[in-house]
């Protein structure tokens, strides 16, 4: 059985959802949802014309490299989440996706009405169900409803990323060695992600966790490995559990950084990664991720027992914590600030 919890947010009631919640962030840090979000046809036509656009020839994906916002097409191997490798995928990433944006989106998302049409739904309804997320996430704390939601504007900072992990030739599957990976070992930086995995795609997504993860103490933090030092691996008391695929129409939710450190560790940042499966490694993975990202100017004031806000000191906000983790990324990966985008992880 899985040590990530599906939480169903058509039944039971708010109190149960945010305690339900609560359990499994402060545990695993991840959960699954059902009941919620965008409809299942609006996920399987998006996850139709994200491949298409994968499809393309990359002179014609090369057209909208991504520029210094992260909004835009990344090629294969231009990201290392982990230390020391590059990343073995390729994304089309952008925010708010409305009537009156300048940036420019690809073919087939641009090609007629009806593709346009549910792009948007797709997004609104990710906007939707993230921002009653964020309010179970403050009843589980004692807070009003509106403590997180109210710091999220969901412009720019909110990004959705179409992410393509190609399926490998034979002979690439040979030529791989034990630093390979499909995405590497990272915490997410911004509030939450919501993430859907196409269910014909391969496996390979990740969590590291105590072999205890129920019992997970929700102060504990996992930290990142030092510069210069190899992959995460397992030992006595840590270990890398696969995570399910979502139930049918629904997805998974983990939380980032700032939202550990706005919640006093409460809601627990997990480190994951994607893998090459020793079954089906050849195969394509396709997935969709909303990351959602408090306004650069919000102070990530901790939340202390009792929906007590801590104001007595001076808090990082969203938007420095932000770029502290994109000049390591920038640091891992070894690229000149001028052309590293920016990225949401």
């Amino acid at each position: 059985m899985s040590v990530i919890p599906t939480i169903d947010l058509a039944g039971d009631s708010p109190e149960r959802q945010a305690a339900l919640i609560k359990h499994a962030l402060s545990s695993v840090g991840f959960f699954a949802v059902q009941g919620a979000g965008p409809a299942s046809e609006d996920i399987a036509t998006v996850f139709r014309d994200s491949k298409t656009f994968f499809g393309l020839e990359m002179h014609e994906k090369e057209t909208y490299l991504a520029g210094r916002s992260g909004s835009g097409y990344t090629k294969l191997l231009s990201q290392a989440l982990g230390e020391g490798r590059r990343d073995h995928k390729e994304t089309f990433s952008y925010g708010k996706y409305c009537a009156n944006t300048t940036q420019p989106m690809p073919p087939p998302f641009k090609d007629s009405a009806e593709a346009t049409a549910t792009i948007k739904r797709f997004y609104q309804a990710c906007h939707d169900v993230s921002e009653r997320l964020m309010e179970l996430f403050a009843l589980a704390l004692e807070l009003p409803k509106e403590h997180f939601r109210q710091s999220h504007s969901f412009g720019l900072n909110t990004a959705m990323s179409l992410i393509h992990y190609p399926r490998l030739s034979e002979t690439e599957r040979a030529e791989l060695n034990t630093m390979d990976i499909r995405a590497g070992e990272h915490k997410d930086w911004g509030t939450m992600t919501l993430l859907f995995q196409e269910p014909s795609g391969a496996p390979g997504l990740q969590v590291y966790l105590p072999r205890s993860a129920i019992d997970v103490s929700p102060t504990s933090h996992v930290p990142l490995p030092v510069p210069g030092t190899s992959r995460v691996e397992a030992d006595d008391t840590w270990a890398w559990y696969d995570a399910p695929v979502p139930p049918p129409g629904g997805f998974l939710v983990n939380v980032g950084l700032a939202m550990e450190l706005w919640s006093s560790g409460a809601y627990k940042a997990t480190l994951h990664r994607v893998i090459f499966p020793d079954e089906g490694a050849l195969g394509d993975r396709d997935t969709l991720a909303f990351f959602v990202q408090p306004d650069d100017d919000v102070a990530l004031h901790p939340v202390l027992p009792g929906g007590i806000v801590d104001t007595s000191q001076k808090a990082i906000t969203s938007g420095e914590l932000f770029d502290s983790k994109l000049q390591e990324s920038m640091n891992r990966f070894k690229k000149e600030t001028a052309d590293t985008p920016r990225i949401r992880a």
